[in-house]
């Protein structure tokens, strides 16, 4: 029994380490996406000024998750290694980085925000049953600042529509 527990141990902590990875590549699939995206949007001044906060708080969460990689002995992948089919469908579902599909756009970021707290939340799950008390705490930091972002872009939504209403 006690062999059984530490191969489990094992698993988990394997299992952790790759989804850190594959929230790590999805990060930083999304200060690509909102990087192109920026220069469609400098007409819309809420959601520019909201991407451009967004692009400061995904930098630190790349960051810190690059730490908590690095605590456990784990490099970061370069880019093209952390391809993930996870990867492969939320950024499918990321904008075209066209001006038009801005409402498009939005909603699919709402999108992607479920999916990262989502993760952030399994993430913080693993942490606790592997034991690791400061990972923990710093996930759910990571949970608390994504949720609100994402609530903060939900009560700009109605501005948002009404900027693009009012541009086209």
């Amino acid at each position: 029994m006690a062999g059984r527990t530490k191969s489990a141990e094992k698993t988990a902590l394997d299992i952790y380490l790759e989804r850190l990875q594959d929230h790590l590549a999805i990060e930083t699939k999304a200060i690509e996406t909102v990087l192109s995206e920026l220069p469609f949007c400098e007409r819309y001044g809420s959601v520019s000024a909201q991407m451009e906060q967004d692009l400061i708080l995904r930098r630190k969460h790349v960051s810190d998750i690059t730490a908590l990689l690095s605590r456990h002995g784990r490099q970061t992948p370069a880019a093209h290694e952390t391809v993930s089919s996870i990867l492969s469908t939320v950024s499918s579902l990321l904008s075209t980085g066209e001006e038009s599909n801005l409402l498009k756009n939005v909603l699919t970021d709402v999108s992607y925000r479920a999916h990262q707290i989502a993760s952030l939340n399994m993430l913080a799950i693993l942490a606790d049953r592997l034991g690791f008390s400061s990972d923990l705490s710093l996930l759910e930091r990571l949970r608390n600042e994504e949720t609100a972002s994402t609530d903060k872009l939900q009560q700009n939504l109605p501005v948002i529509v009404a900027q693009y209403l009012a541009n086209h």
